[in-house]
């Protein structure tokens, strides 16, 4: 349960990283490339170094945690693009019901994981409590092929928690360092090109360098959420979306005086009754 914990605070924490780097005006682009060259580098650097890379070359599950570095750029820029375009309302609610594919899958091919009645309810509460917690009002558009990224980010959330689920009883850091390298020496190819290079900052260097530990511990830990937390791994996922919001709704009270709208607090309070349910109904506890 403790690495449950920990995956919820940092990646929570990641969210109340980029709201510092919008507050100190650090380069968002620049400090994500430094970011995944410190998580990439803590993780080999705990492994073990230059062995803990060849184990990682020949293990069965390498190419697809490469393929998934690229997608983490790729996902950063489609959120990205959301955020400006159809707001951030839109963009968590894609990415936290990303949940619905994991759960899915698991529940279907995870004989001992069973869609029980209790089950069932957290589910829904848990997907009631998301959209009150996140949705917003539809923006005017006139590119209506906007409206296709919600569900690219969806499809690429829901994927990433996946292949972790999958693989979590894989090494946990030489499987956490790859996509992060990969990540990191694709966004280095990018910003050699003129359109894409900014100076980089002694402000940018060391909002890279927070966001990469808290980065690396929130992939780091949600192998061991799955892996130890005693929940099924089809719960994993949704108490792991509800407890961020609600880590990162009360750090934002508490650190940007953020106050939640009635609506998120009845989300809220849905979204800690569903966890409530998947802890009290857990056979693994």
């Amino acid at each position: 349960m403790m690495d449950l914990i920990l995956c919820i605070i940092c990646t929570g924490g990641i969210f109340l990283i980029f709201r510092f780097f919008k507050t100190m005006g650090i380069n968002t682009p620049m400090a994500i490339v430094v970011n995944y060259a410190v998580a990439g580098g803590l993780g080999w650097t705990l492994a073990g170094g230059v062995d803990a890379m060849a184990r990682a070359a020949s293990a069965p599950w390498f190419p697809t945690t490469a393929i998934m570095g690229a997608g983490f750029l790729f996902l950063f820029n489609m959120i990205a693009y959301c955020t400006r375009e159809l707001g951030v309302a839109t963009t968590s609610l894609s990415a936290k019901l990303s949940l619905i594919i994991p759960s899915a899958v698991f529940i279907i091919t995870d004989s001992t994981d069973v869609l029980t009645t209790d089950k069932a309810i957290a589910f829904s509460l848990a997907i009631v409590a998301i959209i009150l917690c996140s949705a917003g009002k539809r923006p005017n558009l006139t590119n209506k092929w906007i409206l296709a990224i919600p569900g690219v980010i969806f499809l690429g959330s829901g994927s990433i928690d996946l292949i972790f689920g999958l693989f979590s009883d894989a090494e946990p850091l030489i499987f956490t360092s790859v996509p992060f390298t990969v990540a990191f020496l694709i966004g280095v190819v990018i910003r050699i090109s003129p359109k894409f290079r900014y100076r980089l900052t002694a402000k940018d260097l060391l909002g890279g360098l927070v966001l990469g530990v808290v980065n690396f511990g929130s992939l780091y830990y949600l192998l061991g959420a799955f892996e130890n937390s005693g929940l099924d791994k089809s719960a994993v996922v949704p108490s792991l979306n509800i407890g961020v919001i609600t880590f990162s709704t009360i750090a934002a009270f508490l650190l940007f005086k953020e106050k939640p709208s009635a609506r998120t607090s009845l989300g809220l309070t849905l979204g800690l009754i569903s966890i409530s349910i998947f802890l009290l109904f857990s056979p693994n506890l």
